[in-house]
């Protein structure tokens, strides 16, 4: 069934408030919230929870000097105030919303709403007070009632999910059941069934269409398991009762109360509720008989015979997999005639990992994201964020100004590029959202030996949280403009690819690999030309200020965090130990354990080592033949480099990203 989104927080503006002195950021649909312990993760939601929770009391709302950002001194002696706003987009197919909150409304193209709270001293009295107002009228204020309409729901990170499911009071299917008008005569006539057939309740049409949500949401989500047939049970025959008695069973032959389940299932499945809990309701997927006639004296009411199909009881189940077109007119019409008149919840959820084997974190995500309730999410998984859209990432980080956020909502790339940085998050498990810094390389000799030339400059990347991120390319565009959103500190390393014009028969020829003599036109490194095409293009510098001399601008670029070599890796490895008999030597020994050629070659590869002629060795190492290969001769180099073998821009490059992350770390 097509969904229709619900409305989402889009932008959240916090001042002096815990761990922030004064961010702005914008947000989508869904968002995934990563930072390091501590960062403020749960502080981020505390304070759209001030705003939206209907569980907060006024007094959770007053707030104390301690709610003050940090860096602040005696700022209730000094009268500093605290202030969150936030604004609502995605409601404007909901007349409810529509016409209870319109003061809130600050612009109409596009739609949004405004909530603001503040925390001051009282002009009177000096004394410290609070207000929750909407739109830029302090005047009118969001009170408990407004949140009838608009709300948020926080599933905590420390939660009891097996007790939370057997409390009468919480429990999540109990809710669930609050929102059918059962029929009081039915049930009475089912209490006296149940003397000779206690599950005859299961035959209503109330409970065959909630244990189908049920179904259909949690086989969606875990697919034809052993385990994924839910099913409803009772045993008591008093009528008034008789709906208390039910409970939850998981399995399809042997059935087991979820008291008996695993953690994770258990889990999965009180998420699954609670996002049946939140859906939309403005079109109903079981309409009463009586309902249904009424509605049907509306002029438009045809849409209803496309739409439900009548049952054996006499009610109208909604049909499945209607198209767009007829959603769309449906919830026009259920919108304009429809009985219940309820609002919106935001859903925020901690850590849903918890108790979750790495696959059903992945599977649960991917539920929550096809769910049409707006999620916020905070999680420390990496198999969670590696399945996130790239326009969903909030991402917390600790500076001198406190804690600032840095959102993808806003990401603007191609779709190949899309494409290809999601692919490498989801094959790397996401682990560039939870580096410190980044170290951006063409491939994987340099993702092998990177790390390794780290540890012999005594700057192991593992130590600063630093990650070696091999994209397979040299298309490092879309990587630096995630990691600028991100803003996670980066370097790029990349070959330099001298080349040189000479003269072919009539016209000139660029050529790789060849020795520089008078015999040149010109010569470049297009390693150059690439970084700073992207500087240009990624405007952190201008074209009109980029240095015509090459020393120039590989000095610029190395200022932006991009080290360029001359040649490629292998040949530049080999430049470096030029002058170093036993770096040399390492390498020879590398290529005779792994060539499977015969003396003669390996005389020949030692030979043009020593006499600088490092393209023909490249080119035996390259040979598929001799069953060598760049990275197979990496990763062995990896296991046997020494200093001597460490090209300079490639220390440089390690240099910079560690100066960036103690630089950060001196906040933390």
């Amino acid at each position: 069934m097509t969904k229709i989104k619900s409305p989402y927080i889009s932008r959240v503006k916090i001042k002096n408030f815990r761990n922030f002195k004064d961010i702005d950021v914008n947000l989508s649909h869904k968002q995934v919230i990563i930072g390091e312990n501590n960062v403020g993760k749960t502080n981020f939601l505390k304070a759209i929870q001030i705003i939206l929770d209907p569980k907060f009391s006024d007094e959770d709302r007053f707030l104390n000097e301690s709610d003050f950002y940090d860096g602040l001194v005696e700022p209730m002696k000094n009268g500093e105030i605290i202030e969150i706003i936030i604004e609502i987009r995605g409601y404007e197919h909901n007349k409810t919303v529509l016409s209870m909150l319109s003061d809130a409304t600050i612009s109409e193209n596009p739609p949004t709403l405004r909530l603001t709270y503040k925390f001051f001293p009282s002009q009177d009295t000096n004394e410290y007070t609070y207000t929750i107002f909407q739109g830029d009228r302090p005047e009118v204020q969001f009170t408990h009632f407004h949140r009838k309409f608009l709300n948020i729901k926080v599933i905590n990170a420390i939660r009891d999910v097996e007790s939370e499911m057997r409390n009468s009071r919480k429990s999540p299917i109990k809710n669930l059941l609050r929102d059918y008008e059962f029929d009081k005569d039915e049930l009475e006539d089912i209490g006296a069934k149940l003397k000779e057939q206690s599950n005859e309740i299961l035959s209503i049409d109330e409970l065959i269409d909630l244990e189908k949500k049920i179904n259909n949401r949690f086989i969606n989500t875990m697919g034809n398991q052993s385990f994924s047939k839910i099913s409803l049970e009772t045993i008591d025959v008093d009528p008034n009762r008789i709906l208390n008695t039910l409970k939850l069973m998981i399995g399809e032959e042997k059935q087991r109360p979820t008291s008996d389940t695993s953690l994770g299932i258990n889990n999965i499945l009180y998420i699954s509720l609670i996002l049946i809990s939140l859906e939309d309701k403005t079109i109903p997927t079981l309409l009463k008989k009586e309902n249904y006639i009424e509605l049907s004296e509306e002029s438009d009411s045809e849409i209803l015979e496309e739409c439900y199909v009548k049952s054996s009881k006499g009610n109208y189940f909604l049909k499945d997999n209607l198209d767009d077109g007829l959603m769309l007119k449906l919830y026009s019409f259920m919108d304009n005639y429809s009985l219940s008149k309820e609002g919106f919840t935001i859903l925020a959820i901690e850590e849903p990992e918890a108790h979750l084997h790495p696959s059903f974190q992945r599977i649960i995500y991917k539920d929550v994201m096809k769910n049409n309730t707006s999620v916020l999410m905070t999680t420390h998984s990496p198999y969670i964020t590696s399945v996130a859209p790239l326009n969903s990432i909030v991402h917390l980080r600790t500076t001198q100004e406190g804690t600032i956020i840095n959102t993808t909502a806003d990401l603007n790339l191609s779709d190949k590029e899309k494409q290809d940085l999601e692919r490498y998050i989801d094959v790397k498990r996401g682990e560039i959202y939870f580096g410190k810094g980044v170290i951006l390389v063409e491939g994987i000799a340099e993702e092998y030996l990177i790390p390794a030339f780290a540890e012999i400059l005594g700057k192991p990347l593992d130590l600063k949280g630093i990650i070696c991120c091999n994209i397979n390319s040299t298309n490092f565009d879309p990587y630096v403009k995630f990691l600028d959103m991100l803003g996670i500190p980066y370097v790029c390393i990349t070959d330099g690819d001298y080349y040189a014009w000479v003269k072919e028969k009539e016209e000139p020829k660029r050529k790789y690999h060849i020795v520089v003599d008078d015999s040149h036109i010109s010569n470049g490194y297009l390693g150059l030309e690439r970084i700073g095409d992207l500087l240009v293009k990624l405007q952190k510098i201008n074209n009109s200020s980029l240095p015509k001399d090459l020393d120039e601008q590989e000095e610029l670029f190395a200022k932006n965090g991009f080290f360029i070599g001359y040649y490629t890796m292998e040949v530049d490895i080999m430049d470096a130990c030029s002058e170093s008999n036993q770096g040399k030597d390492i390498i020879c020994n590398i290529f005779n354990e792994l060539t499977t050629g015969g003396e003669r070659q390996k005389e020949n590869f030692k030979r043009e080592l020593n006499s600088g002629d490092y393209w023909s060795c490249l080119r035996k190492i390259e040979n598929c033949e001799n069953e060598v290969g760049k990275g197979r001769f990496a990763q062995r180099l990896s296991l046997m480099c020494i200093k001597d073998h460490i090209p300079k821009y490639i220390e440089n490059a390690i240099d910079y990203i560690y100066s960036k992350i103690e630089e950060v770390g001196k906040y933390e």
